[in-house]
């Protein structure tokens, strides 16, 4: 019984869902649905003839494109005459700081800057650390030179290194 009520509750509705949502666009056919002769949207259309598309480009030749034309902002200059001085004043800092803040060549050009300038920082701290590690060495070494001196000065004789074999196993004993 417990099955039953975790897998079917009582409550829950299967399959029976209903989905709202636009049925998938197509080419309707043209005609009746019984009729074999039908056609589509698009091949009821023919192909333009030369002497239409000819007199559309001599028609277009005097037109500037559409990406060349310049936008009318009529609405905008209204709109700020609407506006009082402090709204004028906050709407010209906003656009500036908008400026400033899409202004992604600037942006890049700062990065590559600070990019610089910490590899700089970097190959700098290492050639501190070279310095510092070639004087230590320098001291190490004059170090040992002077302790070699103070040994010899005192007739203290060098002692012997004693090497120590590794244990060796029974077996090996008895043969």
């Amino acid at each position: 019984m417990n099955i039953l009520a975790t897998y079917h509750p009582a409550d829950k509705d299967y399959g029976l869902m209903k989905i709202d949502e636009p049925s998938t666009p197509y080419n309707r056919m043209v005609g009746d649905e019984d009729d074999e002769g039908a056609l589509s949207d698009s091949d009821g259309h023919s192909a333009p003839t030369a002497d239409d598309l000819a007199s559309k480009i001599a028609a277009a030749e005097n037109i500037d494109p559409r990406f060349m034309r310049e936008e009318e902002e009529e609405s905008s200059e209204e709109e700020e005459e609407e506006l009082s001085a402090e709204e004028q004043a906050k709407r010209s800092q906003f656009q500036m700081m908008r400026k400033m803040h899409y202004n992604e060549g600037m942006n890049i050009k700062l990065a590559r800057q600070l990019i610089e300038d910490e590899e700089d920082e970097d190959e700098d701290e290492d050639e501190e650390m070279r310095d510092v590690t070639e004087e230590a060495r320098e001291e190490a070494s004059t170090v040992v030179a002077a302790s070699e001196e103070v040994e010899e000065e005192e007739g203290v004789e060098e002692t012997e290194d004693i090497h120590v074999d590794p244990p060796q196993e029974a077996e090996s004993l008895d043969s």
